[in-house]
């Protein structure tokens, strides 16, 4: 049952973020222009893939 809070929390989260890219472009960034940035580099791109796969081992896989 923690897992589903979890992971829905991480989702309510990242869709208030996107919604306020959207209202407020000033104030931050927009979501995939974040990730953009954030992944440019080789380094970047690693870290986002052990990201990716230790947030689905931990929220996905049971």
């Amino acid at each position: 049952m923690i897992v589903i809070v979890g992971f829905v929390l991480v989702l309510v989260v990242t869709l208030g973020v996107v919604v306020v890219t959207h209202v407020r472009r000033d104030l931050v960034a927009p979501v995939g222009e974040t990730i953009a940035y954030l992944t440019r580099t080789r380094v970047g791109r690693i870290a986002a893939v052990l990201v990716w796969a230790w947030a689905g081992w931990h929220f996905l896989a049971r």
